[in-house]
């Protein structure tokens, strides 16, 4: 019914000639003729019952663009398939404004992923990382839980010193006027972290639970809201409470403190999380390097159209997680040469990934079983308690993104151990504690 030629413009871009015969735009101009005239109300003519000629005297160019958009609907799909391309992105449409005496003819430009071939698996040299948690790591965790791990005890006499916990309702005022925001009831606050402005918390050491304390300070020039920013205050302060701080002294306090039996229980706890974030860790750093040699093992020229894409997809995560965050983006960052570059550079490597494990999955012929998804649901479900597995997993299978998601995990997982099956690679041990500085590091 349709012609299609098509004709190569570069690298991975073609344009796409398509003719329709004059019989199917005159079967489409015909039917929506016929809608018309079902739907329009003239002067003089019953519902319906408008001549055609009339119709096409009053309405020809309506007529003419309902049938293009029609015909370019019902054609577009079979066109593409036609051609025998697969687009990477939306082809762009063109309907020459100048059409030819007989049919009616529109032409794509469509862009399709690069084609590469899988090099031999077996040529790539990288590491092969095991990370590994021993006793150290451990005990470097019972030492944070003991220093973050504190209760406080109120007591009533309580001179307050700096570390203590107090309880405070504060009403803050400038030139004796009140400002918003600058009001809070049963705050509280721990002398010493910093959390108020400079000087406040210095003024209520040695305050006891009953205390009225009048605060004068000056907000900083620069504060975060501008109409506070260099203004002297003040705040009337009713101290609440005062708590004296309490860390576990034992393994054992530590434990009972934290909901656990003793401290065998604790370290139990400690030590089969350890040893899944060092599990973790060691497909992470082998992930990397596997990545990274499959890369550079491959040439891949990326077409233009589809690296834009893919930085318009990329920068809208970016905003998103941003305002996710509460975070308010710089009005110059989109604009800003660094991060269009790291957007880029970021597109391309994901781009290219993409490409090349897609060539690895059928090449070995990967794919994820129905009973795989259960047993990784499974294992996401263990962070919740008993009672409440179910209905996370339930969740999670009703949820398509988060599902197709977790596919794609398991299958790029695959994917990974699947390179380092066939690769030349390297055994790395590293501890934990190495591996955790590193990151930090990065």
């Amino acid at each position: 019914m349709i012609q299609t030629d098509v004709k190569e413009l570069g690298s991975h871009e073609y344009q796409v000639h398509v003719t329709v015969p004059q019989g199917e735009y005159d079967r489409i101009y015909n039917e929506q003729l016929s809608k018309l005239s079902r739907q329009a109300k003239l002067p003089g003519f019953r519902p319906g019952k408008t001549p055609p000629a009339h119709l096409k005297q009053q309405f020809g160019p309506k007529l003419h663009e309902d049938t293009v958009s029609e015909l370019v609907q019902q054609h577009y799909v079979a066109a593409i398939e036609s051609s025998g391309l697969i687009p990477a992105v939306q082809p762009l449409l063109d309907i020459p404004a100048m059409q030819p005496a007989s049919g009616f003819e529109f032409t794509m430009k469509v862009t399709t992923w690069p084609t590469v071939e899988l090099a031999d698996l077996a040529q790539l040299n990288f590491d092969a990382t095991t990370v590994e948690a021993g006793e150290d790591d451990i005990n470097a965790v019972i030492e944070r839980l003991q220093k973050s791990q504190v209760k406080f005890n109120i007591e009533a006499d309580r001179k307050a010193e700096k570390g203590d916990q107090l309880h405070i309702d504060f009403v803050g005022s400038i030139d004796g006027e009140e400002f918003d925001g600058g009001k809070g009831e049963d705050v509280p606050l721990v002398l010493g972290e910093g959390r108020f402005i400079p000087g406040f918390e210095e003024q209520l050491i040695g305050s006891a639970a009953g205390d009225e304390v009048t605060i004068e300070v000056s907000f900083p020039a620069d504060y975060q809201a501008a109409h506070l920013a260099g203004k002297d205050a003040v705040f009337a302060t009713v101290v609440k409470s005062v708590g004296k701080p309490q860390t576990a002294q034992t393994e054992d306090d530590l434990a009972v403190m934290l909901g656990f039996d003793d401290a065998a229980a604790l370290r139990a706890d400690a030590e089969t999380r350890l040893r899944e974030e060092a599990e973790q860790a060691s497909f992470t750093a082998t992930r990397e390097a596997a990545l990274d040699a499959l890369l550079a093992a491959h040439e891949i020229t990326l077409p233009e159209a589809l690296l834009e894409q893919d930085m318009r997809e990329t920068t809208q995560r970016v905003l998103q997680n941003m305002k996710q965050q509460g975070m308010e983006p710089p009005a110059d960052m989109l604009k800003d040469e660094t991060f269009i570059e790291e957007v880029r550079t970021r597109s391309e490597r994901g781009l290219k990934l993409s490409i090349l494990l897609q060539q690895v999955r059928e090449a070995a012929d990967l794919s994820v079983q129905d009973s795989e998804i259960d047993a990784e649901l499974d294992r996401q479900s263990l962070q919740y308690p008993e009672e409440q597995r179910g209905q996370f997993k339930n969740w999670i299978r009703g949820q398509q993104e988060q599902m197709s998601s977790l596919r794609e995990g398991l299958l790029e997982r695959k994917c990974i151990e699947h390179i380092v099956s066939k690769a030349n690679t390297n055994a790395v041990k590293k501890a934990l504690s190495d591996w955790q500085a590193e990151q930090e590091q990065a």
